[in-house]
């Protein structure tokens, strides 16, 4: 090199570790013009380039370095820091390699070289890069806590939380360590460990928004709804607009009912993120819940459009297809889920429920026992198995299971007396029997009431005040109490719900000591009654057409109008029996079609069961849908047509026959396969006029 080059390259270095960047970029660049090979003055001003973030200036200048001297580790080295800043990440690697090739004893080169491999989704290496990295540096915490990232992305939670706390007790307000390890103990469940570690990050750094997220997220999975939106909004105060904080607020919203208030919060986060394919999918499970399941599809597909295999948005589209009853569209829903996550266990559970409704039973079990393969405490499986196989009459393996309906997320079920045991069966002194499901089933289960007089002496039942008159009339041999009084828990040995009961007595029909009927009236107030219908001269025939439960109401119900065929039949007066606000649709009938219901006045049909228990008993018949008053119609004997759902809505022990196996003066019309009712309201008109009026 001729002496001006050296003094002008001796000029630059000066100005370069002055940090007189452009004063030794511009000398360099003179330096170049005449020895464009000019190893150092390459070198540096790749460097200059890097410390000024023009990185692919740099690694063309780095570039041509190292290709006049391949060997020099660190010219290899800032190339590779050079092109991975850049982007350039699969070049980036090769380099960092020969870079420790050439100098294997220096630690921040593998450490870079893990850095590297790990956005490369070359896991192995980087962790291997780190450990080479930590031989030769013990204390280098930059390589702990990038070895505990690595290990997070592999889902080896324990393992990153080792490296985060080697990392904390070299650095102890290492925020960012905490806030790490807070959210691989949410992946282990450990979710209150989680905040503990979540609130140290802030107690650092209060204004790190993304532990506030990560906290409400682990709060959400502690079901601490409420709590979570105020970590949310902690969040969208410090970052306005953080879309995943306003998504996640409509989850928790969601998951408080507040449907609306939710939609609107996905909303948001659609406006700022439009391609956000969850919030589309969250926004769909909601739209679901409020039952816009037309919507609901829209934005599911719209998921789908972002996302094509996005198994979760395959699968609840084909449960909003199966609440439209569209089942063989909601299989090829369920199919297209399995076959992108086979063993997603929720599609093989809807899939299979899917089948029960269409009546491919057979294969709904199969489906259903594929689930709990894969999910053996899968409480909503366990459930409807037991109620298929009760459906079907396989009683023995349907009680087996049916004691899973207490463990549903949504189950309202609460011992009666927290520490007291639940009855096995055996000898009792003094039994509480309670109540957890509707008046309907508790009529039901009564009819087996009797039996356990035989292994418990004392039985005190704790159920509905409304029922109270007609049990403690029709089992004058036990107490019952209201559900809502409070207990005194020294009278008891032992508790159980009285749905349990049929599991511990194996019910069938035809058990030995159930009898039917099993109910009786007040007979006074029935006499009354029945004095006050001999003006009536023609058949006395009640009516009911509704059911207002909340989860299959809508599948068990018809409209007034929709009975008008029967209504038509001469030679019967239709008395209402139905409870709730049904005064505009009796009125619009008789305006209709002049046909008149009569209401029997002073009656409230909805509080007053032992009253409408009294008219059903005034009638000669009973038409009606699945409701309580088929329940007592029933457990009086009293003759009903009962009209049932093909399929959703239809309860387990309204089973696939024409004559109630559990009421036998009950007889069964179905709707038919595509769920209409016209078939069914034809056949009863027709029973009335050809047979019971005949």
């Amino acid at each position: 090199m001729n002496p001006q080059l050296q003094l002008m390259l001796q000029q630059a270095i000066q100005a370069f570790q002055g940090g007189n960047f452009d004063s030794a970029d511009l000398i360099l660049r003179r330096v170049l013009k005449v020895d464009s090979k000019n190893l150092p003055a390459l070198h540096i001003l790749g460097l200059i380039k890097a410390s000024q973030s023009n990185y692919k200036e740099a690694a063309d200048y780095l570039a041509r370095a190292a290709r006049i001297h391949p060997d020099d580790a660190s010219i290899q080295y800032n190339l590779a820091k050079a092109l991975a800043d850049s982007g350039n990440d699969k070049d980036a690697l090769a380099h960092h390699k020969k870079a420790v090739t050439l100098a294997p004893n220096n630690p921040e080169a593998w450490l870079n070289y893990g850095k590297t491999a790990s956005n490369l989704a070359r896991y192995e290496d980087a962790l291997l890069s780190y450990s080479n990295a930590l031989g030769l540096k013990p204390d280098y915490l930059e390589a702990w806590f990038n070895k505990g990232a690595t290990l997070h992305v592999l889902r080896r939670y324990d393992e990153a939380i080792a490296q985060y706390d080697k990392v904390l007790s070299l650095k102890p307000d290492h925020y960012q360590a905490w806030f790490n390890k807070g959210a691989d103990l949410h992946e282990l469940k450990r979710y209150e460990e989680a905040i503990a570690h979540y609130d140290k990050a802030l107690s650092l750094k209060p204004d790190y928004h993304e532990v506030l997220s990560n906290k409400g997220a682990t709060l959400h999975a502690l079901q601490r709804y409420e709590e979570a939106i105020m970590q949310y909004d902690k969040v969208l105060s410090l970052k306005p607009d953080h879309h995943e904080a306003w998504a996640n607020k409509g989850m928790a919203l969601k998951e408080l009912e507040r449907y609306d208030e939710a939609t609107t919060h996905y909303d948001k986060a659609l406006s700022l993120k439009p391609d956000y394919h969850e919030a589309w999918f969250n926004k769909g499970v909601t739209l679901h819940q409020l039952k816009c399941y037309d919507e609901a599809i829209t934005h599911y597909d719209k998921a789908l459009s972002l996302k094509p295999d996005y198994h979760e948005a395959w699968s609840n589209k084909g449960a909003t297809l199966n609440a439209l009853k569209r089942y063989d569209e909601a299989i090829f829903h369920y199919d297209k889920a399995l076959s992108l996550k086979p063993d997603y266990y929720e599609a093989w559970f809807n899939k299979g429920t899917a089948l029960n409704e269409t009546k491919h039973y057979d294969e709904a079990i199969t489906h259903y026992d594929k689930a709990l393969s894969l999910k053996p405490d899968y409480q909503e499986v366990w459930a409807n198995k037991s109620l298929l196989n009760l459906f079907l009459k396989k009683y023995q393996s349907g009680w087996a299971d049916y004691d899973w309906r207490l463990m549903a997320k949504d189950a309202k079920f609460k011992r009666a007396i927290e520490d007291l045991e639940i009855w096995n069966g055996s000898n009792c002194k003094h039994l509480l029997v309670f109540t957890e499901q509707g008046v309907g089933d508790i009529i039901f289960y009564a009819s087996i009431l009797g039996i356990v007089k035989n292994r418990a002496e004392n039985i005190t039942v704790s159920t509905d005040a409304k029922l109270l008159p007609i049990l403690s009339r029709s089992f004058p041999e036990i107490t019952f109490i209201d559900k809502n009084a409070p207990l005194n828990t020294n009278l008891y040995d032992a508790q159980i719900p009285l749905a349990t009961l049929p599991v511990i007595f194996n019910m069938t029909p035809d058990m030995n000591g159930r009898r039917v009927p099993y109910l009786e009236v007040n007979d006074e107030f029935t006499k009354t009654l029945k004095n006050n219908f001999d003006a009536i001269k023609k058949i006395k025939c009640g009516v009911a057409w509704k059911s207002i439960n909340e989860r299959i109401g809508k599948d068990k119900s018809l409209l007034l109008s929709d009975l008008n065929e029967i209504f038509q039949v001469d030679g019967c007066e239709f008395i209402n029996l139905q409870y709730g606000d049904t005064q505009q649709e009796i009125q619009s009938l008789e305006k209709n079609f002049g046909t008149k219901l009569t209401t029997i006045d002073g009656i409230d049909l909805f509080n007053d069961i032992d009253g409408l228990l009294s008219i059903i008993q005034t009638c000669d018949l009973i038409i009606t849908t699945s409701n309580v008053t088929a329940h007592l119609a029933g457990a009086l004997g009293k003759a009903v047509l009962l009209l049932v759902p093909y399929s959703t809505g239809r309860i387990w022990y309204w089973h696939d026959e024409t004559t109630s196996s559990w009421y036998p003066s009950i007889t069964l019309y179905s709707q038919n396969q595509n769920f209409e009712w016209n078939d069914a309201i034809k056949a009863i008109a027709a029973k009335l006029k050809n047979e019971i009026l005949k």
